[in-house]
């Protein structure tokens, strides 16, 4: 009884099999005829079909009213009538042959009218769709913007942006939950000037990984006067981006000074206090007119010269055997008439910048010079000459 259950199962399960092949080709047919019945697909659809019928009708009758035309004629007929090229090769001359070259060209530019319309109308869609901030942004590299405190605040970063030559090639990506004046667009002038926008709650997760914070560089938070919830809402963003992503440079622009206290507990990379920098600088211009405009020389790529924190090649210094002091430094770079000025240094073991720190002092490996420049100045690059100096000086 075994032996003959056993050779009773194969057919059995070559007619499972042979259901089974039958059912995967119709799996298969529904996957493709699925899509296409879509609301968006269905009329493209439609019309490219009618196109192709309309196409071997219109070849079939100009190959049967025509004398001396065969088929392949009547399609290339059809072609450069529907497209109105009309190379004259090959045309209607009797009368039922132009009565249907005349109605296939009718439908035909009606059909090309309305497949224009459906691309252009797509493609508006697409567009505000992303100045509405509803898409993904998926590039590498790029910089991303936090909140738009106003469109001016804006437009003076890209420039400024545009002027820098560590990110002016960088990609800029707008995140904001909102617009000012409750605008569901961003402005078609200024969305030239990025590279995309992304609106939602800048604190959640789904809106970072939407503006691909994984791939960014940098990410810049700007603050204003008039809403100081926005330093919260940007320290806890900023910490949540140092937590999943520690290699994205994070920058807090703050309108309140004890924001900058927190920088230190969510490891940001910077920040800055503009009320304190105004309050500062309007006491200092009216102690000694004129200082507002060395700052602002120095604080902006436009003109002048800028601050620059940047290592040196110290280490490789000191492995030579070279004790080096910051006076020996500077009389080095007087010495070679080379084009910057140390104005301090950045120590890891100090909270606060060693602003004109004295001579003596020696530098370590791990020091960052701070130094006054109208552009970066390359300290490896002429490590060797600099040490070679410092070498004739002591």
């Amino acid at each position: 009884m075994r032996a003959r259950t056993r050779y009773n199962e194969p057919p059995a399960q070559a007619a499972s099999e042979k259901r089974t092949h039958m059912i995967i080709p119709l799996s298969i047919i529904r996957r493709i005829i699925h899509p296409a019945l879509q609301p968006g697909v269905r009329l493209p659809l439609f019309l490219a079909v009618a196109l192709v019928v309309m196409v071997f009708i219109f070849a079939g009758v100009f190959a049967w009213l025509e004398e001396g035309a065969g088929f392949g004629d009547g399609l290339w007929t059809a072609y450069i009538t529907l497209t109105t090229i009309g190379y004259g090769d090959f045309s209607a001359k009797t009368l039922g042959g132009r009565v249907v070259t005349v109605l296939t060209s009718m439908i035909g530019i009606g059909c090309f009218g309305v497949f224009t319309g459906i691309i252009v109308e797509k493609a508006i869609k697409r567009r505000s769709r992303k100045m509405k901030g509803e898409g993904n942004y998926s590039g590498e590299g790029h910089l991303v913007i936090v909140n738009v405190p106003s469109y001016q605040e804006v437009k003076e970063l890209l420039r400024e942006l545009d002027l820098s030559p560590d990110f002016k090639d960088a990609p800029r990506v707008v995140l904001a939950e909102s617009l000012p004046d409750m605008q569901v667009e961003f402005p078609g002038d200024l969305y030239e000037s990025i590279d995309g926008f992304i609106k939602g709650p800048p604190s959640t997760l789904e809106t970072l990984k939407r503006a691909n914070l994984s791939h960014a560089r940098a990410c810049l938070f700007l603050s204003s006067a008039a809403q100081p919830a926005l330093d919260d809402s940007n320290t806890l963003t900023a910490g949540l981006i140092e937590r999943h992503w520690p290699q994205v440079i994070t920058i807090l622009a703050c309108s309140r000074p004890d924001s900058l206290k927190n920088l230190r507990i969510f490891n940001i990379d910077g920040g800055i206090n503009a009320i304190d920098l105004q309050m500062g600088f309007l006491v200092q211009e009216l102690e000694d007119p004129g200082v507002f405009n060395v700052y602002s020389q120095l604080s902006s790529n436009r003109t002048g010269s800028q601050i620059y924190i940047s290592r040196t090649p110290v280490s490789e210094w000191n492995r030579r055997g070279q004790v080096i002091g910051l006076g020996k430094l500077k009389q080095t770079i007087i010495a070679l008439d080379l084009p910057t000025e140390i104005v301090g240094i950045k120590r890891q073991s100090e909270p606060d910048i060693l602003l004109l720190p004295p001579n003596d002092l020696e530098l370590l490996p791990s020091d960052r010079l701070v130094y006054m420049a109208k552009e970066r100045f390359n300290w490896r690059g002429r490590g060797d000459e600099i040490v070679q100096a410092i070498e004739k000086i002591s």
